[in-house]
């Protein structure tokens, strides 16, 4: 009666609870436990159906030789042997592919043995009055593809140096195809057999820079978008496939914005090693001005991009972590203010002179206007808004190019420059901007960004807590429970998109952040399609990203869930261990390093806030405690107002003292207020103003 009933058993059980309950027995003997009362009888359908499913699991481990066979030792070796080979397949189809682009090039003597050889040498031994390329090209055919079987070119070179009867290439790929118009596509179209196209709707649309029309003077530079080959096509139903693995931002701040609003939350992003994510603040520039008219510059807000560039900059770690940097504005009146200053800042301070070249910089510091960054990155990407309330205190309703059609577009490829790190500095407050007469969707998205680099997570209406979810699965719960029982602080669930490392352990010593991730053989696991996929390159984003990856296999915890516990305990006390060494290293090397560095030299003078950069220090002013008389709080008080309307008088009492939160360090944090990250923080400094400032009564 119970096997008819109970049908195929779900994918995995509490193991754990239900061996504490004792109930491992058969089908057999079910009655007779019973009968004898061993058996609550409230129990007996769970019981049951425990008794089936573990000898449905017997049968099917049983009979399948893969699941028998299954030693995890053996099956992670066989994976690590994977991605070895699967990297040196790689190596070698490069050095393939070389060998077959060098095969068949004559020797420097053999020349004259074919005319289009032999017209190349001859070219190439001029010393004046060479063939236009077009004419060599059109000579020399299948020299030109042999040599160069791959050729970059721009839609006008290709219009420039290749005839229309040129030999058909293979393929034809264009990148960045959201900027490339329809016409300008058309002729390189034309000399490929197939084509493929890439790129993205949701960024910078094409703009006609050769026909300007009579504009105001706010939108002097802002340009007619045009329609790109992508959207030709998109609209024409073309076979088309998404790309939705995001691996610039090693912070997931940096685009879940975009992911939310643009990409409808299918991007596949990885969650960073730091159980809070920091990498997107928004810096209020208070007395900035932007000048309307010819201006259009906030001479405020570029001295504090420019301090901040040149504080950077100076900073040792900069250079040893190969850090790079890039400045993004709204438009190219602020772009030209800020390479002044910089410019200045660089005469004043040689030091600074090899960040911006690049034979001496792999990624050199640029400064460019949304117009034109589409295609670059930086680490570090400091956007200057430049807008804002005029010597009148005035806010323009035309914010850059976000009023015109497409305006959102612009803004997804600003705000998606940078790996690491996103600095918005900004006068412009978000409840400044008035949606009431505009419906651009452009200048709506930017408020809500504003906001969200302001308020974090909060400002979004989907939650995106890096923890604060359940466990997927009974399996991933047997584990963290397992994992807790050890000592271990466990957040199921890290990451905000639909890839999430299934287990994170917050680091004993740094609870900011990881000191590893486990990852159960569950869905997320089986759900990609290749074993490159699952097996190497995942775990390679991951690593790069500061994980430790550590696995528990489903099979390996059915046989012996208290074994593969122990083992997975070891192996992180292992990598605690490790990491505490390393950490010990770093900080001796460190030290050296300082005490052998000569001074440094003084900073650039340049004019900043200080309000631009909050003080965490002890000594700040911010944190130093302030004193009042309790007379003094009472006056303020409905207390007092009773007391007077009675014609009592305050009793005097000891002196009143603000709690000092200086204690705290740089965890004082008012952006993290609303994240579930922060909540322990938060009743941390609860306590301690209750036991500094306390008792606080309660007036209704």
């Amino acid at each position: 009666m119970w096997k008819a009933n109970l049908g195929r058993p779900s994918a995995w059980m509490d193991w754990n609870s239900l061996a504490e309950k004792g109930l491992e027995i058969g089908l057999g003997s079910l009655v007779d436990r019973v009968r004898r009362d061993e058996v609550p009888h409230s129990s007996i359908e769970e019981v049951a159906y425990v008794a089936y499913t573990r000898w449905w699991i017997d049968q099917v481990v049983s009979e399948d030789a893969t699941l028998r066979s299954f030693i995890p030792g053996k099956h992670e070796r066989t994976i690590g042997r994977f991605q070895e080979l699967d990297e040196h397949v790689n190596a070698l189809s490069r050095q393939v592919l070389k060998a077959r682009i060098g095969q068949g090039v004559p020797d420097p003597n053999g020349f004259g043995s074919d005319p289009e050889w032999g017209i190349l040498a001859r070219e190439i031994s001029k010393k004046a009055r060479h063939l236009p390329l077009r004419r060599l090209f059109e000579k020399i055919p299948n020299a030109l593809f042999h040599l160069a079987p791959c050729v970059m070119m721009s839609p006008l070179s290709i219009a420039q140096h290749l005839a229309p009867n040129t030999k058909l290439f293979d393929l034809v790929i264009f990148d960045e195809a959201s900027q490339i118009p329809v016409w300008d596509a058309i002729g390189a179209l034309a000399r490929g057999r197939q084509a493929l196209i890439v790129g993205d709707p949701e960024q910078l649309p094409p703009t006609n820079f050769g026909e300007r029309t009579i504009e105001d003077e706010e939108n002097a530079e802002v340009e007619a978008d045009q329609e790109s080959i992508l959207d030709e096509c998109l609209s024409a139903n073309l076979p088309a496939r998404s790309l939705r693995w995001h691996y610039r931002s090693r912070f997931e701040s940096l685009i879940n914005f975009s992911n939310q609003r643009y990409y409808d939350g299918e991007l596949v992003t990885f969650p960073p090693a730091r159980t809070e994510d920091r990498a997107l603040k928004y810096i209020h520039v208070p007395n900035g001005v932007y000048g309307r008219g010819a201006s259009r510059q906030n001479p405020e807000e570029a001295r504090a991009v420019v301090s901040e560039i040149v504080n950077r900059l100076q900073s040792p770690d900069f250079a040893s972590r190969k850090s790079s940097l890039g400045v993004v504005t709204f438009n190219g009146p602020q772009q030209r203010l800020i390479e002044d200053l910089l410019d200045e800042a660089r005469r004043a301070n040689p030091g600074l002179e090899p960040f911006f070249d690049p034979e001496q910089h792999h990624e050199p510091v640029f400064v460019k206007n949304l117009e034109n960054v589409q295609g670059d990155e930086r680490d570090v990407i400091i956007f200057s808004v430049a807008f804002g309330p005029d010597a009148a205190g005035r806010v323009s309703s035309q914010i850059s190019s976000l009023n015109k059609r497409g305006g959102h577009r612009r803004l997804n490829v600003a705000i998606t420059r940078a790996r690491s790190e996103l600095l918005v500095f900004a006068t412009l407050r978000p409840e400044q901007i008035d949606l009431g007469g505009s419906n651009s969707r452009g200048i709506a998205d930017f408020k809500l960004f504003l906001e969200y680099a302001d308020k974090g997570q909060s400002a979004l209406a989907r939650e995106i807590a890096p923890t604060g979810r359940d466990t997927e699965s009974p399996f991933e719960d047997a584990v963290k429970k397992a994992l807790e029982n050890c000592g271990w602080r466990v957040h199921p669930q890290v990451g905000v998109s639909g890839f999430r490392v299934d287990l994170g352990i917050v680091h004993p010593d740094y609870p900011g952040r990881y000191l590893a991730g486990v990852e159960c053989d569950g869905a997320t696991y089986h759900s990609h399609a290749t074993a490159r996929d699952r097996d190497r390159l995942r775990e390679v984003i991951l690593t790069r990203l500061g994980w430790r990856i550590r696995r528990v296999w489903s099979t390996e915890w059915w046989q012996g869930a208290q074994e593969a516990a122990a083992r997975l305990d070891e192996e992180l006390a292992r990598d605690l261990e490790q990491d505490r060494a390393e950490l010990s290293s770093r900080e001796v090397t460190a030290s050296a390093a300082l005490e052998s560095s000569p001074p440094s030299s003084a900073p650039v003078n340049i004019a900043r806030d200080p309000a631009q950069r909050p003080q965490t220090s002890a000594k700040s002013d911010s944190n130093q405690a302030s004193t009042f008389s309790l007379e003094e709080v009472a006056l303020r008080s409905p207390v007092h107002a009773y007391a007077a309307n009675n014609g009592a008088k305050p009793k005097p009492g000891p002196t009143y003292k603000i709690a000092d939160l200086a204690a705290f360090g740089s965890l004082v944090n008012a952006r993290g207020f609303y994240e579930i990250g922060y909540r322990s923080v938060l009743n941390q400094m609860a306590a301690c103003i209750i036991q500094q400032e306390g008792p606080i009564f309660r007036i209704s």
